[in-house]
């Protein structure tokens, strides 16, 4: 699970910013949050992000998505010659230049087999300057443990490794680029120790963008464990829907010539030995809707935007929810009723979240925040006079856990609501 992130020098962020999804002592819910007996504490299933447009929520997202990727594909999908992909503040003369760090909190295993650990890094345009490992362990007290810690100048990679990792940590260390995460090496040459952190994020942490294009929807729904039950929560949603299904996406003859065409073009001896095969591996989705007599099959792009965007969000949900994942994304709302978005976000608040899966999402609808929502499960995004976003929890104020959150977010009383006027302009002629 994931206890914190923190970002610094990223898009709109420019100072360190941190998302803490550990719940506060005085917040009474039930179910109980997931304990994490080697801190003392507990983790919470959500983390909801409010605020005005252009306040930051969405690049936050993005900070965490960019963190997963820098970690899964920095290694193994760059050349020593390329660049850090990087996004640094640019609202002011000096942000540009200096590093922007990404840092984490996670959790793996569960009860006795726990085990919590500090993950971060931080780069420039061309190379990682700083990257660290720390494990914090209890016997009588609370410890950190150094695992690693890397540093880079002038190209020059520097490894130094504490005595609890095992494995072949300086030939690891010697594979290193400038432009790559030692983790991210390590996981490619199968070390076992750091391996296990790396899957944590790349195979735990499940970014979703928005609306699934058809193909990777039905990718998606394809390897879902629970398919009865994607189509039990579209009924429930009042859509009509009474099955789904994936089939096969028969190519048109055209795009088959403009495929053979590009095949035979194709210098990769390997490649060329698919040539005969010009059937594109799409999968078509579609949705069976209850009628007066027997249930039609849709198309998916003959679907509302509403139920593309729920099916788009439900099918990762549920494999999170079977899984113990962490789903990120961003603009929850986009299309849907609130009551759609509360059921969404209950999923993950309810009992039947056995394996800790959490949610972190950016959304507008205040209608959420009259119930369901705990004040350690809301988070406020704002921006300063000088165009820098700020994330500050509603326990940050001296709120009731019952209190009208929403009444209290619409007057402003804690920030991150939108101070708009009336839209008046002049048009001459």
């Amino acid at each position: 699970m994931l206890l914190r992130f923190g970002v610094e020098n990223h898009l709109s962020i420019r100072e360190r910013q941190e998302l803490v999804l550990t719940a506060a002592k005085r917040v009474k819910r039930s179910p109980p949050a997931v304990p994490v007996p080697i801190l003392k504490e507990a983790a919470v299933p959500v983390a909801v992000l409010y605020g005005a447009n252009a306040a930051g929520k969405s690049n936050l997202i993005h900070a965490i998505r960019m963190m997963r990727e820098h970690i899964v594909s920095s290694h193994k999908s760059r050349d020593a010659s390329d660049g850090v992909p990087r996004h640094p503040f640019l609202l002011d003369d000096s942000s540009a230049d200096k590093p922007t760090r990404f840092d984490s909190m996670v959790t793996i295993g569960r009860d006795d087999a726990q085990e919590v650990y500090e993950y971060g890094f931080s780069y420039t345009d061309t190379e990682f300057t700083d990257e660290w490992l720390h494990r914090i362990v209890r016997h009588k007290r609370q410890t950190t443990q150094v695992l690693f810690h890397r540093t880079t100048e002038d190209g020059d990679v520097q490894v130094s490794f504490g005595s609890q990792l095992r494995g072949e940590n300086r030939a690891i260390a010697s594979l290193t680029r400038p432009n790559s995460l030692f983790l991210s090496a390590a996981a490619q040459n199968n070390h076992a120790q750091l391996g296990m952190i790396h899957d944590q994020i790349d195979k735990k942490w499940q970014p979703v963008r928005g609306e699934l294009a058809e193909p990777k929807l039905a990718e998606a729904f394809a390897r879902l464990r629970y398919q009865d039950a994607f189509v039990e929560l579209m009924g429930q949603a009042d859509l009509g829907v009474v099955g789904a299904e994936v089939a096969d996406y028969e190519t048109p003859e055209a795009t088959r010539k403009v495929v053979q065409a590009i095949r035979r073009a194709m210098t990769d001896p390997a490649k060329m030995a698919n040539e005969g095969n010009l059937v594109l591996p799409w999968k078509r989705f579609r949705l069976a809707h209850a009628t007066v007599g027997e249930a039609r099959t849709l198309d998916f792009n003959s679907e509302s935007r509403g139920t593309q965007m729920l099916a788009s969000f439900a099918i990762p949900m549920l494999n999170a929810l079977s899984k113990g994942l962490l789903v990120v994304a961003d603009e929850l709302d986009s299309s849907l009723h609130h009551r759609l978005t509360e059921a969404l976000l209950r999923l993950f608040k309810d009992a039947t979240n056995r394996k800790g899966a959490q949610l972190i999402a950016a959304v507008h609808d205040t209608a959420l925040l009259r119930d369901g929502l705990e004040l350690d499960e809301v988070w406020l995004a704002e921006k300063d006079a000088s165009g820098a976003s700020r994330f500050t929890p509603l326990t940050d104020f001296r709120l009731r856990s019952r209190e009208d959150l929403e009444k209290v977010y619409r007057e402003g009383s804690v920030g991150g609501a939108p101070v708009v006027g009336d839209l008046a302009v002049a048009l001459d002629g």
